[in-house]
């Protein structure tokens, strides 16, 4: 699916969002921290404001000053006192509120400005306020001033000019804005970093290539036939496929996805944690999962630091290879029967055109008729003991089989082979009797004197029992333990050791058994097919 180009590189992303959120948490923190540093310095300068007024007011000379409404006194006392003070203004009022004293001796004999006058001056009270004056807004601290019998008389303000106290605070502003450029370029060095590192960690992709990916992998995953299952290096499940659901027997439907559990706890009998301990790739090895028996590849995971991470399998339930190699071997069987009899018939053509060639037309008669008597008579007595025409076929395939490799294939008379129970089916059966009379061959064919290899198979009783019997000296005492396993052979080309170890299988599947017997004058395998699974 075609994905249009983004704009910005995730990169480029990154960065814009990290300083637009730096800019913005750096905003409110220089903001509040603006407001309150202002709003203290204020209030402090509100209080020391209203310690000059009290100061102010209290002062005798003051008092008697304003009695008398002695302007000129008031003017320079108070001047004196502002310089003295630091503060922007100090005027004295009558108790009219008419200015007495004012640092712009024009203003003198007008009322005071504000309108925060009143509390003072009726009330009695002493407070901060903050209003506009003539001068400008100003933060002021307001005293009554009283004569000896407690009367208001007057009133002192205090004050000093926001605009002047601004002006103190821009150092301040400014290295907060100082700080806010460095924290932001500090940030914008941050998030390049930590970009790049998660950019190598994506392994060069943009975020939107990896979701992408990620997708085309769960796709891809749920279209392989096989189960695939990772788990880290914790036992974790990290990953599973559809096919690794239905082949472990759980139901995907009713079930939430096991991602992110433990693999003990979700499939508590399973043997695949105990491989963590043993980080390495293995190949075609039986693993128990949910009670299953599986064929399973198993591959470690590493980081690029080349560290140990985890572990991904591969698995197909072993019955479904079984069947498969099953059929495989039938199809097989019919082949190599098809190949014999063609060769059979050839040899038969050319001795018969011989015969003719040589002028001897009656023998050519008499060993057509032997010939046809004794497959006849072969192939009558198939039909009547064995019911599955496809291991009547196999049978015969083998006879031929053995008169090509010029050995005697004795096929016990007595033999019955009717229906089949349910669980078992006619290529399982084509299997056991195929792969044993291939090894009795292989065997005899060693032999210094090769001998009949005997077939006998019987249905009578509780049980299917299948018997192949050669005379070619045993099985080596040191291969009879491991008989059954995949790859012990006597024989030293590559691509033997897999018949018994089919037989085996076939057999475990069917619930029955399979024993031989060995000495040195030869070997018999029995097999013992239940008709009913208890």
């Amino acid at each position: 699916m075609y994905q249009p180009a983004r704009l910005f590189s995730y990169r480029a992303r990154l960065l814009l969002i990290m300083l637009l959120y730096s800019l913005l948490q750096l905003s409110i923190v220089v903001v509040t921290s603006y407001w309150y540093v202002s709003d203290s310095e204020y209030q402090d300068k509100g209080e020391r404001a209203l310690d000059v007024a009290r100061v102010v007011a209290k002062l005798p000379d003051v008092v008697a000053a304003v009695e008398r409404g002695d302007s000129e006194f008031l003017q320079l006392l108070a001047e004196e006192l502002r310089r003295t003070m630091g503060a922007s203004f100090i005027v004295v009022g009558d108790a009219n509120g008419v200015r007495l004293a004012h640092p712009k001796q024009e203003r003198i004999g007008q009322p005071m400005v504000g309108g925060d006058n009143y509390a003072a001056l009726s009330l009695g009270e002493e407070y901060v306020s903050r209003a506009k004056g003539s001068l400008g807004v100003s933060v002021r601290g307001k005293v009554p001033v009283k004569n000896a019998q407690g009367n208001i008389i007057g009133i002192v303000s205090v004050g000093y000019l926001l605009e002047k106290i601004d002006v103190q605070l821009k150092p301040y502003l400014y290295f907060m804005i100082l700080l806010v450029m460095g924290v932001l370029s500090l940030n914008m060095l941050i998030g390049w970093w930590l970009a790049q590192r998660i950019k190598n960690t994506l392994l060069g992709f943009e975020p939107e290539q990896m979701s992408r990916l990620y997708a085309e992998l769960q796709a891809t995953l749920n279209t392989i036939r096989e189960g695939v299952i990772a788990i880290n290096r914790e036992g974790i499940i990290t990953n599973i496929n559809a096919n690794a659901i239905r082949l472990l027997g759980k139901d995907q439907g009713a079930q939430p996805s096991p991602v992110g559990l433990s693999l003990r706890d979700w499939l508590p009998d399973s043997d695949m944690v105990e491989l963590l301990d043993q980080p390495q790739a293995q190949s075609d090895i039986e693993l128990l999962l949910n009670g299953h028996l599986l064929i399973a590849n198993l591959v470690p995971m590493r980081d690029p630091q080349n560290s140990f991470i985890g572990m991904v399998s591969s698995f197909r339930r072993k019955d479904e290879i079984t069947s498969l190699t099953q059929q495989l071997s039938q199809i097989k069987a019919h082949s190599e029967a098809l190949r014999v009899q063609t060769h059979e018939h050839a040899n038969q053509l050319n001795t018969i055109a011989g015969l003719i060639q040589l002028g001897q037309g009656e023998k050519a008669l008499q060993f057509i008729g032997q010939a046809n008597d004794q497959f006849q008579e072969l192939i009558h007595f198939l039909i009547e003991a064995v019911d599955d025409s496809v291991i009547a076929g196999c049978i015969l395939g083998k006879f031929h089989r053995a008169h090509e490799l010029g050995l005697s294939l004795h096929i016990d008379p007595d033999s019955s082979l009717h229906q089949l129970p349910e669980h078992c089916g006619s290529e399982q059966i084509v299997t056991i009797v195929a792969n044993l009379l291939d090894n009795a061959f292989e065997a005899t064919r060693r032999s210094e004197s090769p001998s009949p290899i005997n077939l006998s198979m019987t249905d009578l009783g509780h049980d299917i029992i299948i018997e192949v019997e050669d005379f070619a000296g045993g099985i080596q005492n040191s291969l009879q333990a491991n008989i059954y396993q995949q790859g012990v052979t006597s024989k030293s080309q590559e691509g033997h050791g897999i018949g018994l170890y089919l037989v085996k299988e076939t057999v475990q599947i069917l619930r029955g058994n399979v024993e031989f017997s060995s000495d040195q004058n030869g070997t018999r395998f029995t097999v013992y097919l239940p008709k009913q699974l208890k």
